[in-house]
Order: structure tokens, then C-alpha cells, then sequence
């Protein structure tokens, strides 16, 4: 397997431009892995937008007025 970068100029503000050079089996796991990256991405943001709904659920303030109870919603 061969995965090689090589910078091919390097900018004034720091950043280069590179080129990558790679067999198949270095395509294969360059695949891979940015696959493995944006489904473990999915899945915490996935996780971080139940956690916000359970927020938002748990946010709901019983409050009293005029002698009764109402419930209200905080806006986030």
C-alpha cells in the first residue's frame, strides 16, 4: 500500500498546496476511512440532537398563575 503527499508550494498565509499520490490498496483505505469518518459524524450529531429535543423537553416550567397551573415552554 502507498499513501504519499507531496506539498507542491507553500502559501504566504501558511497553508500549502499538495498532491496525493496512492495505489488502489491506499485508495481502498483512503475510502475507508473518510467513510468510517462521516458515519461516526452522523451518529454524534444524531446523538447531540436527541440530547437537545430531551433538553428542550425537560425545559417545560410548571408555573403557577392566578392560582392555577400552567405549563410553559422555555424557548432556547
Amino acid at each position: 500500500m502507498e499513501i504519499k503527499i507531496e506539498v507542491t508550494k507553500e502559501n504566504d498565509d501558511g497553508s500549502a498546496d499538495a498532491m496525493v499520490h496512492f495505489d488502489k490498496e491506499g485508495l481502498e483505505l483512503l475510502v475507508q476511512e473518510g467513510m468510517l469518518s462521516i458515519l461516526k459524524q452522523y451518529i454524534e450529531l444524531n446523538k447531540n440532537a436527541q440530547e437537545g429535543q430531551k433538553l428542550r423537553k425537560e425545559m417545560e416550567v410548571n408555573h403557577h398563575k392566578n392560582g392555577k397551573i400552567t405549563n410553559k415552554k422555555v424557548k432556547l
